[in-house]
């Protein structure tokens, strides 16, 4: 039953993805999750609490018939959700401050929207929780998500739930909550468990645009009158009033850079990464014998400098219960691979057996063996790393597994210099004999065969929509680059959005170490479909630290300055932290720019063109100057059309890069094949 109705589920929220897809493109896009969200607590309530012959149930009904005949349901929708918002039992503290349809170009997507909601299977047949769900996954997968926090994956929120085992009556807290995923995950695994109505969430979002979708999910997901805030997480952890919560639960920004930490944590981390602030800020939360469960890049359990010295004191005053390593590609739209820490507070959230160890899980092999975009933690992946680690509490025997889950004593963290890398202290599993036979090496290929024709299917459609947008003619200003970013190329010309990489003396070739330090791209580490890992060098932490103002954050545009001149990629959430190296520039664009814009315009044959014609050097090797990157003239549409724009490149890009490889795998098979043809 359980998974007819995910079935279910998936069914109504692909029908409803796909009649809303086709108006994206040309239009401001920011409000319609909330929109979407909110038509769907509206259905979800007529559906369970409305009678026949309530005011909101005949305006709801009416809303169907319009959208149905293709009439525009906005004035029906407005008048049914007021009129529910007054009844007994309505899971939304407001109404009046989310307007329906209140752009001229709404009604038209919102007719369509209506009008598939109503087909069959509907509501009545699938859980409006689980079709919101996929409905943010898809947002997620688009990039189409409010920006600062990033969706969880169902299955990475529902690993931090069953790590933390929240109890009935528990104050659950997430103070980074994006669009609320993981505290809903909470609500579903309560709901199991004899319901939410007995516990206190509490959730804040560090990006004041995840206020409403995360309400609307939270209500969708039995949270009565949900309550989430905007909030600044220094202004969180300087309230007096900490030690409140049972459980902590996040997926907090990775890398960030923070000011205003202040002292009150164990130690105030580096300015230039928030990821310790984060994880102190959990712990501060906590009542005594709470448990958390944090996201966090893998780099956080080795990174050395100030947050080595942060995460030894952690150790040191038992902070730390368990750090488990997940799968790269769990993600939309990045690779990076996370750990999940598990921390507790006082004596009681200890194991009585082992209060002086760490358990460790290496789980980075689980969500299949095969590189799936993005990959999904399985029900038995979560249950298997849960039951481990909680078992390992309880003093139950058999909890370490060779190449998988062990118990670490602080001793020989100390040792390690309270390295937290599970890979650190978890033998990989022996290679099994050879490789895979040529039948199941054939059957990945015919899948990704199937998956890459979809992929390019759905991509051609979105082409054609935005053709029209391009036949319809959209107006650009023609603006010098320094002009479209702003600010000034040095610390004295205030905000640095152009900056060139640091001269070879601040990274001397002796300075490089092995791999495990802080990536330094340089021009040889940039594609126009992303940045290239092999091969990469790196530097130590404490060096990457003096070289502070060369890091990359989210949204950057790295450009090479030298050879293929207009090369760039730009930095995601996994490239947080790395340092621009010799030989490249970084754009940092302000909110009025897209990124994705940005860079598919410097790829353009008309810009690179252009830096071809203002370089210098031999034709072998031509370069640039920052002087001249400024002066490049970019064509700069509004924001909504650069995004949509962005988007468009952005997915070609990762079309080519599906397909280059589907190309590599192929040349594998080829290889297989001749092998297995001559082995007898």
């Amino acid at each position: 039953m359980i998974g007819q109705a995910a079935g279910r589920a998936a069914e109504v929220a692909e029908r409803l993805w796909r009649s809303y897809v086709p108006y994206r493109r040309g239009r401001g896009t920011a409000g319609d999750l909330d929109v979407m969200l909110a038509i769907l607590v509206l259905a979800d309530f007529a559906a369970a609490e409305g009678r026949p012959d309530s005011d909101f149930v005949k305006r709801w009904n009416r809303a169907s018939a319009e959208a149905a005949i293709g009439f525009s349901p906005v004035a029906d929708l407005r008048g049914a959700l007021q009129e529910a918002a007054r009844r007994p039992g309505f899971p939304l503290p407001w109404s009046a401050d989310l307007d329906l349809g209140s752009e001229s170009d709404d009604a038209a997507w919102m007719t369509a929207f209506v009008a598939a909601l109503e087909s069959s299977p509907g509501l009545r047949e699938a859980k409006a929780a689980d079709v919101s769900e996929l409905l943010l996954q898809r947002h997620a997968a688009e990039g189409a998500l409010p920006g600062g926090e990033f969706y969880t994956p169902r299955g990475v929120a529902d690993l931090l739930v069953e790590l933390t085992e929240p109890g009935l009556g528990d104050r659950i807290m997430d103070p980074a909550c994006g669009t609320g995923s993981v505290l809903a995950a909470a609500a579903r695994y309560l709901a199991g468990r004899g319901g939410v109505g007995g516990n206190s969430f509490e959730a804040y979002a560090v990006d004041r645009n995840n206020v409403r979708p995360a309400m609307l999910n939270l209500a969708l997901h039995g949270v009565s009158v949900p309550q989430v805030q905007p909030a600044d997480p220094a202004t969180l952890l300087q309230d007096r009033n900490l030690g409140r919560a049972d459980r902590v639960l996040s997926n907090p920004p990775f890398n960030q850079r923070l000011e205003g930490w202040g002292q009150q944590q164990i130690i105030a981390p580096p300015e230039s990464s928030a990821n310790f602030a984060w994880l102190q800020l959990a712990w501060s939360q906590l009542k005594e014998g709470g448990t958390a469960a944090v996201v966090m890049p893998a780099r956080a359990a080795w990174a050395g400098g100030a947050e080595a010295v942060i995460r030894r004191e952690m150790v040191a005053v038992g902070a730390v219960l368990g750090v488990i390593a997940l799968p790269a590609r769990l993600f939309a739209g990045t690779n990076i691979a996370v750990d999940v820490w598990v921390l507790g507070r006082g004596l009681a959230s200890r194991p009585e057996h082992s209060p002086d160890s760490v358990f460790f899980v290496d789980a980075r092999r689980a969500a299949g063996q095969v590189a799936e975009r993005p990959r999904v933690l399985s029900g038995e992946d979560i249950e298997r790393i849960a039951d481990r680690f909680h078992r390992w509490r309880e003093g139950a025997e058999g909890t370490d597994e060779p190449g998988f889950s062990r118990s670490v004593a602080y001793a020989e963290l100390i040792e390690n210099a309270g390295n937290l890398d599970p890979r650190s202290y978890l033998r990989t599993e022996a290679a099994q004999g050879g490789a895979a036979s040529l039948s199941a090496t054939l059957a990945a290929f015919q899948r990704h065969n199937r998956e890459t024709s979809a992929h390019g299917e759905e991509l051609a459609q979105i082409a054609e929509t935005q053709d029209q947008l391009a036949q319809d003619g959209i107006p650009c200003h023609n603006l010098p680059l320094r002009d479209v970013v702003g600010g000034g190329t040095s610390v004295r010309g205030g905000p640095v959005r152009l900056l060139a990489g640091p001269s070879g003396s601040l990274v001397p070739a002796q300075n490089y170490v092995q791999a495990g330090g802080v990536p330094v791209v340089m021009p040889k580490d940039i594609s126009d479909i992303g940045f290239i890992e092999d091969g990469i060098k790196y530097i130590s932490e404490e060096h990457a630290e003096r070289l502070d103002r060369f890091r990359l954050n989210p949204g950057d545009v790295v450009v090479a300055r030298r050879g293929d001149l207009g090369r760039c990629a730009v930095a995601g959430r996994e490239q947080a932290g790395w340092v621009c190296g010799t030989g490249c520039f970084v754009i940092r664009p302000p909110d009025t720019v897209d990124s994705h814009y940005l860079a598919a315009f410097l790829r353009s044959p008309g810009a690179r063109n252009w830096l071809d014609a203002h370089s210098t050097g031999s034709h072998a090797l031509r370069t640039i100057s920052l002087e001249v990157l400024g002066m490049l003239p970019v064509a700069l549409p509004d924001l909504d059309a650069q995004r949509s724009i962005g988007e468009v490149l952005e997915r070609f890009g990762a079309h080519e890069k599906r397909l280059l490889e589907q190309l590599a795998e192929t040349r594998d098979i080829r290889d297989r094949a001749l092998n297995s043809f001559l082995t007898r």
